[in-house]
């Protein structure tokens, strides 16, 4: 009888040759040994499917698949390795990034002391081209011993994340998401999934292990794509699952929906920045994304007053305001202030 592991590690992978040895390095070197890891490689072109099956050779914990076309969305190869998982526990490993040694033992070991249902760890994001250029989410002032409810949680991801949206989760959660056998496979709908994890959850806690999280230039969000402006439908899916949970007429409604009027903002300043670099089918669907996220803004919740509050209820308006502020130059302050659009904030979908 085969004995059911208790964690299971979920890799999808994508032309990630340069990378994932390091990857699945950091996973067998692991001090907690009781693991399985299952990697779905999405139709890679690079040398990343035989870096796996090297693996899969030696270690009989790994197992993978491969799809047969890309499918344009780290979602659908990481759905299909948690179909696939066979513990209770579910750890997501990106296959361009690595853990330290301890961190499935203290997470298993915090998940049995506490009984949550999920345990977040410490994310260092590290930029590939300068690795002393780093941060850590949570920042090193947050305190690791809390316990927070989901709707806490969520609040902590809203307008920026404070708490990192990976760790050990139990595959129950994976389970429920309502994003399942939909089809759904937009950029960033990870970050709808992460939230409503966090609803589902008896309560969350966390341990103070690292997990490295590379920035390399290969990134989605580094590229000129209209693929970036489906956040905005992420953005939207979020809000509306906060007035679920909440309320429409709730603070933390109103919160959220003047986030998403920002997000709109930004990506609209972003596409007057790159527009021209687009082509026409490219420019008209970043186009038509920002004007339908746009009229379906909220209004209730729009935080201007007098003129700007005009420019939010009408869509002409926005457009002609968009075009004088770019066209004074006025508009560049706010393109530096939110310069990680233009950097590449690293999202794992693709």
């Amino acid at each position: 009888m085969i004995k059911t592991p208790l964690i299971s590690v979920v890799v999808a992978a994508y032309n990630t040759g340069k990378y994932i040895e390091e990857c699945l390095n950091s996973i067998i070197s692991q001090t907690f040994q009781d693991w399985e890891c299952i990697i779905i490689d999405d139709a890679s072109s690079d040398n990343t499917l035989s870096v796996i099956k090297e693996f899969a050779g030696k270690d009989q914990r790994f197992r993978y698949d491969v799809l047969p076309v890309n499918s344009g969305s780290a979602k659908v190869p990481r759905d299909k390795a948690v179909a696939d998982a066979k513990a209770d526990w579910i750890l997501q490993v990106d296959s361009d990034d690595f853990i330290d040694q301890n961190v499935m033992e203290r997470l298993y070991a915090r998940a049995v002391q506490t009984d949550a249902d999920i345990v977040f760890l410490r994310l260092k994001r590290f930029e590939h081209e300068n690795p002393h250029r780093f941060n850590f989410l949570p920042d090193k002032d947050f305190d690791m011993q809390c316990r927070l409810t989901g709707e806490e949680a969520v609040m902590l991801t809203i307008p920026e994340w404070i708490i990192p949206g990976n760790g050990l989760i139990r595959k129950k959660l994976w389970d429920m998401r309502s994003t399942l056998k939909t089809g759904m496979n937009h950029m960033n709908v990870d970050e709808f999934d992460g939230r409503e994890w966090f609803f589902n959850a008896n309560f969350i806690v966390f341990e103070d292990v690292i997990y490295h999280y590379r920035h390399h230039s290969s990134s989605i969000t580094r590229k000129i794509s209209s693929k970036l402006f489906e956040m905005l439908i992420t953005d939207k899916m979020v809000e509306n699952l906060v007035h679920e949970k909440f309320g429409k007429d709730s603070p933390q409604a109103s919160i959220v929906s003047q986030w998403r009027i920002n997000n709109i903002l930004e990506k609209r300043c972003y596409l007057s920045a790159i527009g021209s670099k687009l082509s026409g089918v490219e420019l008209n669907r970043a186009k038509k994304l920002i004007r339908e996220h746009y009229r379906s803004i909220d209004k209730n919740h729009i935080p201007y007053k007098g003129v700007k509050q005009m420019v939010y209820r009408s869509y002409i308006l926005f457009e002609l305001y968009m075009f004088y502020r770019f066209a004074s130059g006025k508009i560049l302050g706010r393109l530096r202030s939110y310069k990680y659009m233009l950097i590449g904030k690293k999202h794992k979908n693709r």
